[in-house]
Formats: structure tokens, C-alpha cells, sequence
């Protein structure tokens, strides 16, 4: 939750309009309104992949981001669910 409210905070600071709601599922969804690179992006659509990577990076192992809305496919906004991964349950040693 910390990390997250940083991001958004961040986010929001350079100009992305950034928003984080808990939903029903109990992930995330982590919105950006804005997008102050958007003609940059059309260009050099490895910016948004790297947005993904920042955010990984920031968020840590462990967790799971999917983009779901998209403003160069159209959107109206950036959306991204962000969740908890499970963990494999660790192999039982056989005696």
C-alpha cells in the first residue's frame, strides 16, 4: 500500500493524474488520467514498456502488473491492475 501511494504521488507530481483504488478482488488498479509524453510515446512506444519495468522495479517481486486500458490503443487513460502473485507451495522432501 506504501509503495503504491508513493507511485502515485510520483506519478501525479510529473503529471500523469495518477490514481490507485483497492477493488473487489482485493488487487489494484493504478490509473494514469494524463499523459504528459503522449506524443513522445507514439514515436517510441518502448516508453511504455519501460513504464512497466519502472513500476516493477518500484513495486517489487512478488507482484503482478497487467496493463489494461491503453491511451495509444485508444483509451481514454492508462490502467494497469496490479496484484499480489501466489507462490508455489515449496516441494515436500519424500522420506
Amino acid at each position: 500500500d506504501q509503495k503504491l501511494e508513493a507511485l502515485k504521488q510520483a506519478r501525479t507530481r510529473e503529471g500523469y493524474m495518477a490514481d490507485c483504488s483497492l477493488q473487489a478482488d482485493g488487487s489494484y488498479l493504478f490509473v494514469e488520467n494524463h499523459c504528459p509524453i503522449c506524443t513522445a510515446a507514439r514515436h517510441c512506444q518502448g516508453l511504455c514498456a519501460l513504464e512497466l519495468q519502472v513500476f516493477q522495479s518500484v513495486l517489487g517481486d512478488g507482484i503482478s502488473i497487467t496493463r489494461e486500458e491503453h491511451i495509444l490503443h485508444g483509451a481514454r487513460r492508462c490502467a494497469y491492475r496490479i496484484q499480489e502473485t501466489t507462490a508455489a507451495p515449496s516441494p515436500t522432501p519424500s522420506e
